[in-house]
């Protein structure tokens, strides 16, 4: 059986858990390429269970890392990609299903914008061979902050018009928000407009249910999944701005079909927040030059947070309006039996 190999980074360093099953002393093998039908010739040796920390073999490369024990194969890569101007891009690879495969390293990432990248990023994703790149943004983000080309990529765009999550994710402050923050100033002068503020809390819930049931959406989740399928699609990146809300659900929709758990599903929407982080700090660092107000400030800070409720919104949306996450791709969304039995085929050990 396929297991997940746990690699982690810090700084130059490498850490990897050897599992406790693994017969001493521990071959652990190495590479660039994705597959797991390669093994390097390469490889480290562990005489210890748990954490090991080693410097990494192969600085500026993705690593794949894969390792056998009697009755298992172990397999993994870091989950964060280690670069600067990304801070939210991810393999979703390791994985577990409900009937025990594992999925696939290499093949799916998802990031957010990719317009920051330097040379030496680009050269380090054009390394991974992406072939396909899918944009969530609307064309007036894609104006403003227009990706840093990937050579032997396609990029395509399918805009969910999520007017909420495209304000919550611009990374820079425009006039326009130096207005929006003034307005909500003078909103919170009252004892009611405050009331009205925090209530507004709750709008990424509300974006998030409109990410599954909206006609744009929709059509643009069916483009997303179609494309999934595709011949030669992968490896593949998608992204919106700050890889939050329509990526997230898009990744949501990608686990949920090969059978990931709704538990790791939240684990994996969850880490944006860990993920973005610094940028969010920049950005109400920012908001704080031109407002003081603690309710102005939670507000603009609810917009960038990572939530359970959030997604709790998407969720919500689905079972009350499809029943089930499978029933939601096949009425909602339109995918055939064969489309998913071909997604498990593509992206399943």
């Amino acid at each position: 059986m396929m297991q997940k190999l746990q690699i982690e980074r810090d700084a130059e360093y490498l850490k990897i858990k050897i599992p406790e099953t693994m017969r001493f002393p521990v071959r652990v093998y190495y590479g660039s390429n994705h597959s797991e039908n390669i093994i390097g010739s390469h490889y480290l040796e562990f005489s210890e269970k748990g954490w090991q920390t080693f410097k990494d073999p192969e600085p500026g490369a993705r690593l794949y890392f894969k390792a056998f024990s009697d009755s298992d194969t172990f397999i993994g890569a870091e989950r964060r990609l280690p670069l600067e101007h990304l801070y939210n891009c991810r393999d979703l690879g390791g994985y577990s299903t409900a009937d025990g495969h594992l999925t696939k390293w290499g093949l799916v990432f998802r990031s957010d914008a990719l317009h920051q990248l330097d040379s030496e990023e680009q050269k380090y994703i054009e390394r991974l061979e992406i072939k396909r790149i899918i944009d969530f943004r609307s064309p007036q983000e894609i104006a403003k902050d227009p990706n840093q080309p990937i050579s032997m990529s396609e990029t395509v765009n399918f805009n969910p018009h999520a007017d909420v999550a495209q304000q919550a994710s611009t990374q820079s402050v425009s006039k326009k928000d130096e207005e929006k923050i003034a307005q909500l100033e003078e909103m919170v002068r009252t004892e009611a407009g405050k009331e009205q503020l925090r209530k507004n809390r709750n709008v990424m819930i509300e974006q998030m249910k409109q990410l599954v049931l909206g006609e744009n959406a929709v059509k643009a989740y069916q483009q997303f999944f179609s494309t999934l399928v595709e011949d030669d699609a992968a490896p593949l990146i998608f992204h919106c701005q700050g890889g939050k809300d329509r990526t997230g659900w898009a990744a949501a929709i990608y686990l949920g079909a090969l059978g990931v758990s709704k538990e790791q599903i939240y684990q994996d929407y969850l880490l944006t927040d860990k993920m973005n982080a610094p940028r969010n700090a920049k950005r109400m660092a920012i908001y704080k030059k031109y407002t003081d107000n603690e309710d102005v400030l939670a507000f603009l800070a609810s917009l960038q947070l990572t939530k359970k409720d959030y997604l709790d919104g998407a969720y919500q949306a689905v079972e009350k309006n499809y029943g089930t996450m499978k029933e939601y791709l096949t009425l909602g969304l339109g995918v055939k039996e064969s489309q998913l039995e071909r997604l498990h085929k593509l992206y399943l050990y």
